[in-house]
């Protein structure tokens, strides 16, 4: 299912299929490259839009268990509640993750896309967590100016990182900035040049699950962690 969210400036398409961001749009501008499928080494792959990598951001090697990003973004989450600009959607997690409950909250304020994460562990041992957003922005990546810093683009396909709650950028001539309300350390910058996009990701903790140097998230049983994030287009 595919909700449409509005302000009198903004817009956003929800699909309940993997809590997607299809598209986000201010002004009539397009500020998300639009959620579609590539060819890549001959498998077609998802490419655009917005989604959570949760239980986990990038790969699991640490465990074992997870696929690359997680599984939240593969499942069919439930509608909660929505009005005009906001939309609640929840999801139960599986295999060892089940009872572990998931809600994502997306909401428009003017041009600010906000996104909240709770991950509550209803279950009978402490779980291991390190989520991020995976937004794609519309960028030709000529130049990639990050906190007013020319980034080398042979970098991004490897992923830059670095340690902060907040990054602003211009991509396309939007100015944006990415700000980490609450579980924001770690940014990911990253594209495979296959679209006109790039990600700029707000993390917990990068790839903890796969780098041993980075700390995940311990959540005991009957806590609950929450993530938050705001997605500003200056005007």
């Amino acid at each position: 299912m595919k909700k449409t969210l509005f302000t009198n400036i903004s817009q956003a398409t929800i699909n309940t299929n993997g809590a997607y961001v299809d598209t986000f749009e201010v002004d009539g501008k397009a500020i998300f490259f639009p959620k579609v499928m590539v060819k890549i080494n001959n498998k077609l792959k998802i490419r655009g839009g917005m989604h959570a990598c949760a239980p986990n951001f990038g790969a699991d090697k640490k465990f074992g268990i997870l696929d690359q990003h997680g599984f939240a973004r593969d499942l069919e989450w439930e509608g909660i509640e929505s009005s005009d600009s906001s939309i609640r959607l929840g999801l139960t997690g599986i295999k060892e993750y089940e009872g572990v409950d998931f809600v994502i909250t997306y909401e428009l304020k003017g041009s600010s896309f906000f996104a909240s994460l709770r991950v509550k562990n209803n279950s009978a041992k402490a779980q291991h967590i390190a989520p991020g957003f995976h937004p794609y922005f519309y960028s030709d990546h000529n130049p990639v100016v990050i906190n007013n810093i020319d980034i080398d683009i042979e970098k991004l396909p490897s992923s830059i990182y670095s340690k902060e709650k907040s990054q602003s950028f211009i991509a396309n001539d939007n100015n944006i900035e990415v700000i980490g309300i609450s579980n924001v350390n770690e940014f990911v910058v990253w594209t495979d040049f296959k679209g006109d996009y790039i990600c700029v990701e707000p993390t917990y903790s990068g790839n903890s699950f796969d780098d041993n140097s980075k700390d995940y998230y311990l959540l005991n049983e009957n806590e609950e962690f929450i993530q938050e994030i705001e997605i500003n287009v200056n005007l």
